[in-house]
């Protein structure tokens, strides 16, 4: 009986090996990736204020201000066929005005909805403050991409569903962020690419990015950023 009893120990340590090394691994990875992005000198902002426009293959697009306030409030603000849209996150619950819906007051989010927002509300890396957002991350493995290799970080949101990270093994930076439909990881909505990353004073921001859905996409320009000494808190609560 203790022959047996002792098996089963080493059997559970074995197994308890490989996890407690993939979560070694996860935070060794993390850091060097929160290192390559300035994350501590980010952290230190109190506002971020973006100038932004979309342009797809034919010709149109959105142009939208994005104001972020630290640690964790968004406010997404733009026009789209001559009307106001709004999408903001106040730190606990997201809410939206999109008139082409046929509704003209704030909404509140879908629990899907918030956390797509939530995935561009910090100030800095995504991958920040993950337990803060109540996020689950895991390192599931390495993918190639046109000779370049990355880690793959997958994000688990609340509402259940998936965003995989991709993370270059040299510059430590995210290129490109890929959600699946709902909670099922055999299927892509979508495709996010990192791109342009420019060095503002010690930490590192993308000044563009290339969103594939399917065979179609569009591009994202930042052309103008501010840091600034805040935000009024105010803007990010909905309206009532």
């Amino acid at each position: 009986m203790n022959k047996i009893r002792l098996g089963n120990y080493y059997l559970g340590l074995l197994m308890a090996i490989p996890v407690f090394t993939n979560a070694q691994n996860l935070d060794k990875i993390l850091e060097a990736h929160f290192v390559a992005m300035g994350q501590e000198q980010i952290m230190s902002l109190r506002s971020i204020f973006m100038e932004v426009r979309e342009v797809d293959g034919f010709g149109g697009g959105k142009r939208y201000q994005i104001t972020k306030k630290s640690p964790n409030k968004i406010r997404i603000e733009g026009q789209w066929q001559g009307q106001v849209f709004i999408n903001a996150y106040d730190g606990e619950k997201a809410w939206t005005i999109a008139p082409w819906t046929g509704v003209h007051i704030a909404q509140w989010m879908t629990d899907r909805e918030r956390d797509l927002l939530v995935m561009s509300v910090g100030i800095g890396s995504p991958l920040f403050d993950y337990k803060g957002l109540g996020n689950k991350l895991e390192l599931i493995g390495s993918e190639s991409i046109q000779g370049d290799n990355h880690y793959v970080i997958r994000s688990t949101m609340p509402s259940g569903f998936y965003v995989d990270y991709l993370l270059d093994k040299k510059d430590h930076l995210i290129h490109l962020a890929r959600i699946y439909r709902e909670d099922d990881v055999n299927k892509v909505e979508k495709e996010i690419i990192f791109k342009n990353y420019k060095n503002l004073g010690g930490f590192s921001i993308p000044f563009g990015f290339e969103n594939r859905i399917g065979r179609s996409g569009s591009d994202v320009i930042v052309d103008n950023i501010v840091f600034g000494q805040g935000a009024p808190s105010s803007i990010f609560v909905k309206p009532d």
